[in-house]
């Protein structure tokens, strides 16, 4: 990767987190259609199937396989089924990065919990090669909320697209036997990045979405024609407003939830950490309010 001052990626850490990076054959984007069925099996012994492999017109060893049918009476124990998953002939291992937030992963993998079990399911993006004409239309504007281009590194295929509209689950068992196929997780600037893009695609919200909803109010104030630095100006000042408001809802309100950690589960002083949390918010609410009284001023009269 090439050198930079504020790199996007870093080496992951003990615990999983938000926006890590995995890389396995086992990756895929698992999905159903009307054609999904439970599936019951067993072992095919050897001299069947060479047998099977003649009426297949395929060239099998004469070595044990599964074989799997709906036309078999299905173990609830195996839980097999029928699905689809995208077609990738050229890839034998898979990328997806991890979307499900860190603290739901610290619970399902029982990361820094007491008498827990791991259990639950943990959401991945599949990280795909694109062109070059792609991946520079995906990187010159915020044109699909669903496709999100991610910085290059070696670990990555080139031109990589964390593809947020085909995410899939994995099972928090076995993902809790996988953590060290992690090779990548996002710095702060980036799972930043990646969490306003999936917001914006999963629920139209946050810092994505609304500036393009802001942008289309400029385009209103302009008569309905491409807004001017003066329109944007006035339209960014509710930009700025949600910004904050995102900011207190975000990382501001996980330090609340990481003092009441600190005091439940380690040795931190709840008075100390209620006091630090709380000159925090009162600062953020006075900014934010001071803000909204800037936005709505500059809104006032228009239309």
């Amino acid at each position: 990767m090439a050198d930079d001052e504020d790199p996007p990626w870093r080496a992951p850490e003990e615990h999983v987190h938000f926006g890590d990076v995995f890389k396995a054959p086992w990756l895929l984007d698992i999905f159903v259609r009307g054609d999904a069925r439970l599936l019951g099996g067993d072992e095919l012994a050897g001299n069947l199937v060479v047998k099977l492999g003649k009426w297949m017109k395929v060239d099998l060893p004469a070595e044990p396989i599964d074989l799997y049918s709906p036309s078999f009476a299905p173990k609830e124990a195996d839980r097999y089924a029928l699905a689809h998953a995208s077609y990738l002939p050229d890839a034998e291992t898979h990328h997806a990065i991890l979307v499900s937030d860190s603290c739901l992963a610290a619970t399902a993998l029982v990361q820094g919990r007491v008498k827990r079990s791991v259990f639950g399911r943990l959401l991945f993006a599949p990280v795909r090669e694109v062109t070059d004409e792609t991946y520079e239309k995906l990187s010159s504007a915020n044109v699909d909320f669903g496709r999100m281009p991610l910085p290059a590194h070696n670990e990555l295929p080139a031109n990589s697209v964390a593809e947020l509209r085909q995410c899939f689950m994995v099972d928090a068992v076995h993902l809790k036997e996988h953590t060290k196929d992690r090779v990548l997780a996002c710095t702060e600037r980036l799972a930043e990045t990646l969490e306003a893009r999936w917001t914006a695609y999963v629920s139209r919200r946050g810092p994505v979405a609304y500036e393009r909803s802001t942008f289309k109010l400029a385009y209103l104030y302009a008569g309905g024609k491409e807004p001017g630095d003066a329109e944007l100006g006035v339209t960014d000042t509710i930009a700025d407003v949600l910004d904050a408001a995102w900011v207190l809802e975000g990382a501001a309100l996980e330090n609340v939830s990481a003092s009441e950690e600190a005091v439940r589960f380690g040795e931190a002083d709840a008075t100390e950490q209620a006091s630090q949390r709380t000159d925090d918010l009162v600062s953020r609410l006075r900014e934010l309010a001071e803000l909204a009284v800037t936005s709505a001023d500059a809104l006032e009269g228009r239309g």
